[in-house]
């Protein structure tokens, strides 16, 4: 079908159809929307309400709060690691303090600090007590004469009062008496009158005892009737099943005789039945006989005919009942000779097999019996191998089983040793040097110190800390660099260790860290000058 187009048509179809040609209108197109976009991007650059330099400047703010955030999460854990390192330090100090003053040594100067402490308190109570006594002695002397006027007067209120009491005892007496005897008469009426109303409660209680007594005897007589009665009637139940069982058994016994009976006449009747058929039979036999002996002899040579055809036809199939028995006599004795036969096949068949499996098992037992050598060869070689294995590996575990007890005896010869001597040492020296501080502790608050130096001296002698006596004149010259030492007193260069700062609470500042400016708030005082 023709088609009418322009030029600028058909121009724009071939545009269409040629793939790898590009419209110059669409590059020049893509390329001033790229310098327009480029030159938006020069224009905006520096605008600060741009999109990008906003989002720009809140990711920086975004970052500067995480690293300020990071700075400030790093320096509340240094803190919280320092103070806790500190806490440890301190529960620690305290650990080592409370098992250090448990030991015995510490609790003997504990006992001696509280015996000097004791001591002074004593030194103060005798001063005390002899203040107490002088101003007990002079209140003594005015209470003494303040009792002795007292005493005059109460005596003479005593001697007012026994002789008014006197007086008021008599008229209570009488009024005692009074009320005595309406007493004595009230008690005694109430007495009888409980007397008579106890009598009648005896006597309702008996009455009611006599009650219960008779309707226990009669319920325990009601009770044993009616056990009675249960048992006598179970007695009667039983029995009657007993005789109904015995009556049903005769019943059955009859039943079984008369059914023998009844099967004994049946089986008589019956044979009656049949000799009493086979005469009839007989009879009747005979009776045609008899007919047929007094008939004619066309009838008799008709018979005679038929007979002598049934005859033949009974011959007829007797012979051939006795060749289909001969047919079947040879073909049964076929079958049987040939399952003979076949039955020797398979014999010689399984005796050929049972030959050459015999001879198969015959090499196979050879040939294992060579395999089996072969192994237990190959076992002795593995077994002397595991024993070589096994004596190596004996060797080297005794190596060092050796190695290990010679290691462990240096560690106890150390720990029980040298390491023992020093930690002796170092708690000879931490209990002198504390020893020291509590004398002079003493001393500053003016106690009486002996008891302290008594508990060294106890001490030094029960661990040998003083130095031995100077050996004769005429071995001194043989140990002249064995000096004799002092334990007694803490090493030269021994220093008790300090304790831990004090816990400064957890809302307490922290210090400012190595290298980190001091926070000023504003209340710090000024430096002088």
């Amino acid at each position: 079908m023709p088609l009418v187009l322009s030029k600028d048509e058909f121009r724009r179809i071939e545009r269409w159809t040629d793939e790898n040609k590009e419209d110059p209108e669409a590059a020049r197109r893509r390329e001033y929307v790229r310098f327009l976009d480029a030159t938006s991007r020069e224009m905006t650059k520096s605008w600060p309400n741009s999109v990008e330099n906003v989002n720009k400047r809140n990711e920086e703010l975004r970052r500067a709060r995480l690293e300020a955030a990071e700075q400030s999460n790093t320096k509340f854990y240094k803190r919280y690691v320092k103070r806790k390192q500190e806490q440890q330090e301190r529960l620690m100090f305290s650990a080592r303090d409370t098992v250090f003053k448990n030991k015995d040594a510490p609790k003997l100067l504990l006992s001696a600090v509280i015996e000097t402490v004791i001591q002074k308190e004593r030194s103060e109570q005798v001063k005390f007590l002899n203040e107490q006594r002088n101003l007990e002695a002079e209140q003594k002397r005015r209470d003494d004469d303040d009792i002795i006027q007292r005493a005059k007067d109460w005596h003479a209120l005593i001697a007012l009062k026994e002789k008014r009491r006197r007086d008021a005892n008599k008229q209570h007496q009488k009024e005692i008496v009074n009320q005595a005897n309406e007493v004595a008469t009230r008690n005694r009426t109430e007495y009888e009158e409980e007397l008579s109303m106890q009598k009648i409660d005896n006597i309702r209680a008996n009455e009611e005892m006599d009650a219960i007594k008779k309707f226990e005897d009669e319920f325990k007589a009601a009770e044993k009737r009616r056990i009675w009665a249960d048992m006598e009637r179970s007695r009667q139940e039983n029995e009657k099943r007993r005789s109904e069982q015995a009556a049903r058994d005769n019943m059955d016994d009859r039943l079984i005789n008369v059914l023998l009976r009844s099967r004994a006449r049946i089986e008589q009747k019956r044979k009656q039945t049949e000799k009493d058929v086979k005469e009839e039979k007989l009879r009747v036999l005979e009776k045609i006989s008899q007919k047929l002996e007094s008939g004619d002899a066309a009838r008799e040579a008709k018979d005679l005919a038929i007979l002598n055809k049934a005859i033949k036809e009974k011959e007829a199939i007797a012979e051939a009942r006795r060749q289909a028995d001969e047919r079947k006599r040879q073909q049964f004795k076929a079958d049987r000779i040939e399952v003979r036969q076949k039955f020797l096949r398979d014999e010689a068949q399984r005796l050929k097999d049972f030959n050459t499996q015999r001879q198969w098992e015959i090499m196979n037992r050879f040939k294992n019996e060579e395999l089996y050598d072969d192994f237990q060869e190959n076992l002795r070689k593995e077994k002397e191998r595991k024993i070589q294995e096994y004596r190596t590996d004996i060797l080297k575990l005794w190596k060092e089983r050796e190695d290990r007890e010679a290691r462990e005896r240096a560690e106890t010869r150390y720990f029980y040793g040298e390491l023992a001597e020093k930690k002796l040492r170092d708690a000879d020296n931490k209990l002198l040097t504390h020893a020291a501080a509590l004398i002079d502790e003493a001393k500053a608050n003016d106690r009486p110190p002996y008891a302290l130096h008594r508990a060294v001296d106890c001490y030094c002698k029960l661990y040998r800390l003083y130095p031995m006596p100077d050996l004769p004149k005429s071995m001194q010259e043989h140990f002249k660099r064995y000096a004799p030492w002092d334990g007694s007193r803490p090493d030269a260069g021994y220093r008790a260790p300090a304790p831990p700062p004090p816990d400064r609470g957890p809302d307490a500042p922290d210090p400012p860290e190595a290298g980190e400016p001091e926070k000023r708030d504003g209340l710090q005082q000024l430096a002088e000058g």
